[in-house]
């Protein structure tokens, strides 16, 4: 390995030495590119030699030096939102030239130019589009502190929504995102449009995308990003499988010289106030002062010369992030003695006696000097090393090959729910019987992801048709490894095993493509007509590696229950739950590899049938090798009434597959009800269980319609405004179900041992999503700088429209003739109302991006506000069920607290905030710029989730049910922008 890295070193330092002696002899043409209307420079606007590749990029002032040959020459300045030149220059045998260029700024300023959503040549500005898009560029998402790509579209991209999850196995570490309000795989990714592969994990804990597979963005460097084009519209037609939401493309960097460096620092700095419930009645205001998630970030990009005219662009990145933690204190009634989240059975421990054992227990806390706050409610730590390249090389004047390639390996841990001494049937024993963990513990996962991906493409001139050819391959694996733990079911011994290898999750895309496209003018009186047309091969592959054994075994073993007083005997016995606390390794019997392939067609006409009524229609062919074939189709249309006002709209049909991971995906995981440890066994559909019990088919694609209808104008110059309302009518979305007790399954007591209860996954819902976003935009001179201004707007509502129950979950004899509470019965459990909750009012639905930006000679500075709207959350038991076996008629879930009107208060509304942002920036030289700021500079939290006063500490009153804090220590949702307060940080960029 040493021997190759020298190798690869000495290959691209003689590569480079070659390219400098190359232009040692050249000419110096030195020149200063700046605004027209301002008379600042532009950093970063590109000098080219007319039809060549052989050009540099201005520094951090707008400055250039280019070097060439004596002779004359055509160079074309340009700068993205501005007005293209071309400007005639002779470069001497001697001496150097002196070239200043003014831009003036475009009718697309603000409007800028995207490829994505047409297989045109020509790209148009995002108003001129026949469907709504966004372009976010790379100024804007280095203005702020965010450093992963999911984080800054959060910030930027109104109908966006992407949070970082806490306390849920491997999703603490790849954040589910969701485009219009819908599923993360709902959304296609490209890059430098090509698909873009998924990550082999899949949601299965209760936060927004369960049930899904995401593709992991944020191992894409944002150094290495041009611009983010999101497209809003449904585009199976023309992209394929997911699109339904819309497709996100990420566009590399390309064609860059110099070298441009940043260092970030920062971290929180945060005051967290909450309200915790007192014994007898009210609260009390609590308060932590924090100063946690410090982040490192370097991030560095080199741009190099590839011969004569070919490019490569480099671009790597450095992430350490420390984890934060957003918890209160444990309020569960006892810690060392008596029973796991509540007090023993009466028969034990009768309620007079229940002040005895909280003293004593009280006695044993103060003892040890137990600390509450058990646990860890915050982002995860992670350490993220990823390097990306981007670059072609022409072959001749018709031809180019192009390839990028990108390495991502991510390290980091996060924690899972702690065990307090008193849950017995998790602890390991040491050698005399004592516990291992004798104030309990508090399990971690580390999850290590790798990524790799390589494009490889020709493009080429046949005539007049455009043709390209591609390979794309793409990579995910998580390793799972399970710390400060322990498997209860292991012999009693002081060398008991406390970290685990927990087993791999891998996925492995392979895809081809061909296209070809020709661009015909005055076609029989049209304006012009583009024909596009391709086919397209994709292999995947998903695989499921088993820990170790120790990880998930479960020998038969009784442990003693925890005493009811301070030196008392054990209170009884309990069976040992097997497996690794917190995440029990994925065993033989889950191992698998499993792949598919996928064979596709497309055409696609677009054509402006007269310079103001442009037209598009594409229709696709997809076979699947495990489940047939889909034909999908879109129509799009753009009317420009007047120069200041389009009409614009779409309808579609679209599909997405069902993943391998929702296919084959099968383990025991330990999921948290209630405040209490729950072993679940999750089936495929090809199981017995889920095939001759539960009476589940084989997953099927899910369905889609998509309308949309919008208005773009431009008022003046500079400023522009669209509209678009969006309707999608989703069937048969693919949805991770509620858990099947043991005992309505009909298990036997050998049958799965330590397992409490079975999921699946299922064509469960289908859903309407209906929204309206609103972007504008402007950009104007104030006093001697210029002014941009921007602002969004997305309202969005999904509605679960139908429920898809198998005959065994819908029959009234396993329902209405059960009897009893409804929360019981299988139709209820398949598609509980929290998980319904999920999908209707688990993401904001509606949100606001307000910014603007300032730059003055060496200043700027940038003002940003978003307003996540409301979010709901609703527990599984139904508040609301009424049991009219008893007279008078009462409800069935008695234990939740109402208001006066009867409703429940734990189905809790949690109202918009408003997160602001500010950056302030000084170029300090021509190449250092300094920034510093805060993200959420006004400290603001959401709304606290509801703690039921009757949980107070000290209470003899206890049902960790009554609400969804998790015994008091989850204080706030994660889906209005996080809850991590504010964020200082300052960051050196360097452009060289």
């Amino acid at each position: 390995m040493r021997n190759l890295y020298r190798k690869h070193q000495f290959v691209l330092s003689f590569a480079c030495f070659a390219l400098t002696v190359s232009t040692v002899f050249a000419q110096a043409i030195r020149g200063k590119v700046v605004d027209a209307g301002s008379g600042n420079g532009i950093p970063g606007a590109t000098v080219v030699v007319a039809k060549s590749q052989t050009g540099t990029s201005a520094d951090g002032d707008g400055n250039y030096t280019l070097k060439l040959a004596p002779g004359n020459y055509q160079l074309v300045v340009s700068f993205v939102g501005y007005t293209s030149v071309t400007v005639p220059v002779t470069v001497p045998a001697s001496g150097e030239v002196t070239l200043s260029t003014k831009l003036q700024e475009s009718q697309s300023s603000l409007s800028e130019l995207v490829v994505i959503g047409s297989r045109a040549a020509t790209a148009r500005t995002n108003i001129q589009s026949a469907v709504p898009v966004d372009v976010i560029t790379t100024k804007e998402m280095k203005s702020f502190a965010q450093v992963d790509v999911s984080q800054i579209l959060n910030f930027v991209a109104p109908s966006f929504n992407s949070n970082r999850q806490t306390v849920t196995d491997g999703t603490d570490h790849i954040d589910p995102a969701s485009l219009r309000g819908l599923g993360p795989d709902q959304t296609l990714v490209l890059v430098n449009g090509k698909r873009r592969h998924n990550t082999a994990l899949i949601n299965i804990n209760g936060s927004v995308g369960r049930g899904s597979v995401g593709t992991d963005m944020n191992v894409i460097p944002v150094a290495a990003v041009e611009r983010v084009e999101v497209l809003r519209d449904g585009a199976a037609a023309q992209y394929g499988s997911d699109a339904i939401a819309g497709v996100i493309n990420v566009v590399l960097k390309k064609n860059y010289e110099g070298l441009s460096a940043s260092l970030m620092t920062g971290g929180s700095y945060s005051t967290m106030n909450y309200k915790a419930p007192l014994l007898g009645g009210g609260t009390i205001d609590k308060s932590q002062s924090l100063r946690d998630g410090k982040t490192f970030q370097f991030d560095i990009t080199k741009g190099f010369r590839l011969g004569h005219r070919g490019s490569m662009t480099i671009s790597g990145q450095i992430v350490d992030r420390e984890r934060t933690n957003r918890s209160a204190e444990d309020n569960t009634p006892t810690i060392y003695l008596g029973a796991s989240g509540g007090f023993p059975a009466t028969t034990l421990v009768p309620v007079a006696n229940r002040p005895a054992l909280l003293a004593a227990d009280q006695t044993l806390i103060d003892q040890r000097r137990y600390n509450r706050q058990n646990m860890v409610v915050g982002n995860s730590s992670a350490r993220n090393y990823g390097v990306f390249l981007n670059g072609s090389v022409p072959i001749n004047t018709k031809s180019e090959v192009y390839f990028s390639a990108g390495v991502t390996h991510r390290s980091g841990t996060g924690y899972g729910n702690n065990r307090i001494p008193v849950s017995r049937n998790q602890q390991p024993l040491a050698a005399d019987g004592t516990l291992l963990y004798p104030d309990g513990f508090l399990p971690a996962i580390e999850a290590t992801l790798d990524d790799q991906s390589l494009t490889l493409g020709y493009k080429t001139k046949l005539g007049q048709w455009n043709a390209d050819l591609s390979n794309v391959y793409g990579r995910n694996s998580i390793r799972f490894d399970v710390l400060n733990s322990g498997n209860a079911t292991l012999p009693s011994s002081n060398n008991q095993q406390t970290e685990f290898y927990a087993g791999t999750l891998k996925f492995n895309q392979n895809t081809t493509n061909l296209d070809l496209s020709r661009l015909y003018t005055n076609v029989k009186g049209l304006t012009s007509v583009n024909l596009a047309f391709g086919a397209e091969y994709r292999r995947d592959e998903y695989q499921i590696v088993a820990g170790e054994l120790t990880s998930y075994s479960g020998a038969s073993k009784t442990l003693p229950l925890a005493p009811l007083t301070v030196g008392g005997p054990s209170s009884g016995t309990t069976a040992a739950a097997p497996g690794a606390q917190v995440f029990p390794g994925y065993q033989p019997e889950n191992e698998l590899d499993k792949s598919r392939s996928n064979v596709s067609l497309y055409a696609d006409v677009e054509s402006e049938i007269t310079r103001k009524w442009l037209v598009d229609l594409a229709g696709r062919f997809e076979n699947y090798s495990d489940f047939g074939s889909k034909v999908t189709g879109k129509l799009a249309t753009r009317y420009q009434f007047a120069e200041f006002f389009s009409l614009r709209g779409a309808i579609s049909t679209g599909f997405r597959a069902p993943s391998l991971q929702q296919r084959y995906f099968n383990n025991t995981s330990t999921q948290f009800i209630n405040g209490l440890p729950n072993n679940t066994l999750t089936v495929n559909n090809d199981s017995d269980i889920a095939r001759k019990v539960i009476g589940v088919d084989a997953l099927k694609p899910e369905t889609s319609v998509n309308y949309t209808l919008g208005a773009t104008s431009r008022i003046g110059r500079n400023f522009t405004i669209t509209v678009d309302a969006y309707l999608i009518d989703i069937k048969d979305r693919i949805l991770y179900s509620g858990q099947f007790s043991r005992t309505l399954l009909g298990f036997s007591a050998t049958d799965y041992p330590g397992v409490n209860g079975v999921r699946f996954f299922a064509n469960a819902a289908n859903t309407q999503t209906k929204g309206l976003d609103i972007v504008a935009t402007e950009r104007l001179n104030l006093g001697k700088g210029r002014l941009t201004l921007s602002g969004a707007v997305n309202f969005n509502r999904t509605t679960v429209t139908a429920i898809n129950p198998s005959a065994f979950i819908n029959s009234t004899d396993n329902n209405e003739k059960r009897g009893g509470n409804p929360d019981n019965w299988p139709r209820t459990i398949f598609f509980d109302r929290s998980q319904v909750a999920l999908l209707e009012t688990g993401l904001p639905r509606s949100k606001f991006n307000l910014s603007a930006a300032y730059t003055v000679n060496r200043f700027d500075i940038s003002l940003r506000t978003v307003r996540f709207g409301e979010v709901r959350n609703l527990t599984t038991a139904d508040p609301y069920a009424i049991n009219t076996t008893v007279t008078p008629n009462t409800y069935w879930n008695t234990q939740f607290a109402r208001d006066a009107s009867g409703n429940a208060l734990l189905d809790q509304t949690f109202s918009p905030i408003w997160i602001s942002d500010i950056t302030v920036g000084y170029k300090l030289t021509k190449i250092l710029n300094l920034q510093v700021g805060a993200n959420n500079v006004f400290d603001v939290y959401p709304d606290q989730i509801y703690i039921d006063p009757r949980n107070a500490v000290g209470s003899l009153d206890y049902n960790s049910g009554r609400d969804l804090s998790n015994r008091g220590r989850f204080l706030f949702p994660s889906n209005q922008g996080g809850f991590n307060g504010r964020f200082l940080f300052a960051r050196l960029s360097a452009t060289l």
